[in-house]
């Protein structure tokens, strides 16, 4: 909670006032636009429209900057193209595959494009490449895809 603006801090603590919700010791809090801010708008439609469930990274990425990976109860403070707090997010299940191996239901639960898992492909190849030197990656078919499926827990 440490790494929250006064902004975040009050979105979070309006959260916990409507759910009553009490999170685990361990839950990490953070927050972040969905993929970046060019795209998070739309993402978070998404998200709103029940449509978007999922998200993947890398774990390679994690890695590299030295961060935990996501778990089962951790919570995401989903911040739109102004940087504002829009929803929160709670991680309720976590799956790793090899890029390659990552299954068609993946690419449905994100929600994006036509569903397909070529689409899901094509748009995260497209969106990671810039970055595979920096996390060590040679080749992103043998890199670790770690998929959070989420449950939209608050709403602005």
């Amino acid at each position: 909670m440490e790494n929250l603006n006064v902004d975040e801090r009050k979105f979070w603590e309006d959260f916990l006032k409507a759910s009553g919700e009490i999170p685990s010791e361990t839950a990490l809090i953070s927050a972040a636009p969905a993929g970046n801010f060019d795209i998070t708008d739309s993402l978070i439609s998404l998200y709103k429209e029940g449509k978007k469930t999922a998200g993947s990274g890398l774990v390679e990425d994690y890695e590299s900057a030295g961060d935990p990976l996501p778990k089962v109860g951790d919570y995401w403070i989903v911040l739109n193209s102004s940087k504002e707090p829009t929803l929160i997010l709670k991680t309720i299940k976590t799956e790793i595959y090899k890029f390659k191996n990552v299954p068609q239901s993946v690419a449905i639960a994100e929600g994006e494009g036509d569903l397909s898992l070529k689409y899901w492909r094509e748009e995260h190849a497209k969106f990671f490449r810039p970055y595979l030197k920096e996390w060590g990656i040679d080749d992103l078919n043998e890199a670790h895809s770690i998929v959070e499926f989420f449950e939209m827990v608050f709403s602005s």
